[in-house]
């Protein structure tokens, strides 16, 4: 025995039989461990399917839930749990009480699949053979919604819109009034757009982003407008406006009034349910007022408009028109689109007759418009598409009229106000006839504005007028005019001036209206107005979030 005690030949058997045991039963366990594991990966990927697939089918959520789970191999005794609720994607919450399953909307679906995995060598331990497992997933409904502000039909008037849009190239534009309407009513795809400004620019590759933060021409943006556009004489007009426009040297980075939002990281759309629409007209103004660096422009309408003898206008733009991204709906509702400020003074000019004499009567009048706004507000999915609606809530464009004089050099300062001062109206070696007047608009507030899936689909333009304003037309503005004569000499009835003059204010009221109108129409607001449209709505379509 002390020999054997003291052989140390064939110990490395010995401590191998022994520590087989150990052995056997860790590969054992990373065995079991790793089928587990597995298993509870195939049914993550079965929970996240089921969750997609309820939330495509909310009033079926359960049994497509169901469905799916059965379709990848579970076995029937597989239990799904189906929890409805509201899913709110803001960081500020914490990821997982960003599910609200008492909400009274619901936009969101949490999905509870408990099964089991088989065991192998564990069975020595659990009889049954198997482990319960249990993962969940959540899935949002996708609610996208495109909108836009300050799409008004034009309402042209004596080749107004030709004047102006010339004034802005600094060259010669002919369009006729069905050219207009055409571009006025003719809509794109953005994608679309993108596409065709990307082979325009020659850009090899690139998202949507990087091609909208390129620097492009303005004639290049509008030749790519023209290639997307169907209706052939919107074609026509914009190729005319591009080939107008090629002395407008400024390029630009149309990421300035596009805005994709979270299309912007892609270079194709794959999902054919997306589309953000624009109008013709809106995307083409906007485009050459963003390579009209000064946004000012001078019109000298001459004897244009009836029952003017002269009329010069100067029109500064400030901000410029946006479209909204395509967006779901946030608890703080942030996203605000606006139209553009604008500044209109126009020096009115006409020689009456009667106690006046030769003399001339100069009216100025200054029209200056805030910025309109609108948000989204609600986006309402139901179970199929009749049942889509969006809610907007809209600011309308507030503002003032002044007849007055102003110093024309700061019309496009829009940081300082403009203080118009009393307007000399009549001058002559005898007699001075002063004027002012001012009409301002109540303060702002926000309307909500309803669209039905049909009239989202016949793409209808609602008007939202300020609620605290009669009216805000030139008409009222001269209505409430006060008047001062002085007499300089003698031998003149001041009575017989003043009423002359009032008369010759009441004449001029409704052509400087349509003036006004006019050109505030291409601008696409009016004061105290603002027109609304959306362009598409996109629901069903569901994103896993947890």
């Amino acid at each position: 025995m002390r020999a054997f005690i003291s052989e140390r030949k064939g110990a490395a058997s010995i401590i191998t039989a022994l520590s087989s045991v150990a052995l056997i039963g860790f590969a054992g366990l990373a065995t079991d461990v790793g089928a587990v594991y597995l298993e509870s990966r195939r049914l993550q990927g079965s929970a996240d399917l089921a969750a997609l697939a309820a939330m495509q089918e909310p009033a079926r959520a359960q049994a497509m839930a169901e469905e799916t789970v059965r379709a990848n191999g579970w076995p029937h005794d597989t239990q799904v749990a189906i929890t409805p609720g509201a899913y709110a994607a803001d960081r500020a919450i914490p990821a997982h009480e960003r599910f609200d399953p008492e909400a009274d909307e619901v936009n969101a679906v949490r999905v509870r699949v408990s099964s089991s995995a088989p065991l192998y060598f564990a069975r020595i331990f659990i009889p049954e053979g198997r482990m319960a497992i249990t993962r969940e997933a959540t899935a949002a409904q996708a609610r996208f919604a495109s909108f836009q502000i300050g799409s008004r039909l034009l309402a042209l008037r004596g080749g107004i819109a030709n004047q102006m849009l010339s004034a802005l190239i600094g060259s010669r534009v002919e369009l006729s009034v069905m050219d207009y309407s055409a571009l006025a009513s003719a809509d794109v795809d953005l994608f679309a757009y993108i596409g065709a400004l990307r082979t325009r620019m020659d850009l090899e590759a690139g998202n949507f982003d990087s091609t909208l933060g390129a620097r492009v021409s303005g004639p290049v943006a509008l030749e790519a407008l023209a290639d997307v556009l169907t209706n052939p004489a919107a074609k026509r007009a914009v190729r005319e406006i591009a080939s107008a426009a090629s002395g407008v040297g400024q390029a630009v980075k149309l990421g300035t009034i596009i805005d994709l939002g979270p299309y912007g990281a892609q270079d194709v759309v794959i999902d054919g349910g997306a589309q953000v629409r624009a109008n013709a007209m809106d995307l083409a103004t906007a485009v050459l007022q963003l390579a009209n660096g000064e946004r000012q422009v001078q019109l000298a309408l001459g004897a244009g408009v009836p029952g003017i003898a002269e009329t010069n206008v100067w029109l500064a733009i400030g901000e410029r028109p946006n479209n909204s991204p395509w967006l779901a709906v946030t608890a703080d509702r942030d996203v605000i689109i606006r139209t553009a400020q604008t500044r209109l003074y126009i020096e009115a000019n006409l020689a009456p007759g009667g106690a006046l004499g030769l003399a001339q009567v100069r009216v100025p009048v200054l029209v200056e418009l805030a910025a309109a706004e609108a948000r989204l507000s609600d986006v309402s999915c139901g179970f199929s598409g009749a049942q889509r609606a969006v809610t907007l809530d809209v600011s309308p464009s507030i503002g003032s009229l002044s007849l007055g004089e102003i110093d024309k050099s700061r019309l496009n300062n829009f940081r300082t106000a403009l203080r118009p001062a009393r307007a000399t109206l009549l001058r002559t070696p005898l007699i001075r006839a002063e004027a002012e007047a001012r009409i301002e608009l109540g303060g702002r507030q926000w309307q909500s504005v309803r669209f039905s899936n049909d009239e989202i689909e016949r793409g209808v333009v609602k008007t939202v007028s300020t609620r605290d304003a009669a009216q805000a037309t030139v008409s009222s503005l001269l209505g409430q005019t006060s008047l001062t004569v002085r007499l300089l000499g003698l031998g003149l009835n001041l009575d017989a001036v003043t009423k002359s003059l009032e008369g010759v204010l009441t004449a001029l009221a409704a052509p400087l209206d349509g003036l006004v109108n006019g050109l505030t129409d291409l601008l696409g607001l009016r004061l105290g107005e603002a027109d609304v449209r959306v362009n598409g709505v996109r629901c069903g379509a569901a994103a896993l979030v947890a």
